[in-house]
């Protein structure tokens, strides 16, 4: 017979197994649920009694490989030019649109741009040190006031949540440190727990 003891244990134990496989399955299971409420909704007034569930997932990945086949011609890529300088341009959606356009593109680069290092920035001040990465090195094309041959600007994630702060900070204030931006965002995500 297990003791009280052994039975909590042996539950976290299953628990702490199952509990990242079960969120990235409903992580998963949420976004193509999202993505065919919202394609059935247009397609069910289209189509009326002959839509079927699971149309609406499957005409959105449809309109996506379109859309990637469609902009290897130039009239597609000029129109599609138009369309984000259009969103860009827009008060307060730009703003979300070109971050998030940045982001994207940032992911997706098969080479990084300036910057790239993970660091380990030291407050002196207040005798701390937080993670970050390096996401300029030069201001040459930044507005100016915003820093200086001095300065690097570094994102310092935060943890549990996603977002974070960029600093700029004076260069002999950070120290190296070898994890690629990968590994950092997750020790910084986790608070350094479990690693």
């Amino acid at each position: 017979m297990y003791s009280k003891h052994k039975i909590i244990s042996l539950f976290w134990r299953g628990l702490l197994t199952l509990l990242p496989f079960y969120l990235t399955l409903y992580f998963i299971f949420w976004l193509l649920q999202s993505i065919e409420a919202i394609s059935s909704q247009v397609l069910q007034k289209i189509l009326g009694t002959y839509y079927v569930p699971g149309m609406g997932l499957l005409t959105a990945l449809l309109i996506v490989f379109l859309t990637g086949l469609l902009l290897q011609t130039y009239i597609t890529r000029h129109m599609a030019f138009v369309v984000q300088r259009f969103m860009s341009r827009l008060p307060i959606i730009g703003d979300v649109y070109q971050a998030i356009q940045t982001f994207i593109k940032y992911l997706t680069s098969p080479t990084k741009p300036d910057g790239e290092d993970v660091v380990m920035v030291h407050f002196k001040a207040l005798n701390i040190k937080v993670l970050g990465i390096v996401t300029r090195t030069s201001f040459d094309k930044a507005p100016a006031g915003i820093g200086d041959d001095t300065l690097i600007s570094v994102y310092l994630p935060m943890s549990y949540q996603i977002g974070g702060y960029t600093v700029y900070v004076p260069k002999d204030a950070v120290t190296k440190v070898e994890l690629s931006q990968k590994e950092a965002m997750k020790w910084a995500f986790m608070g350094g727990i479990g690693q």
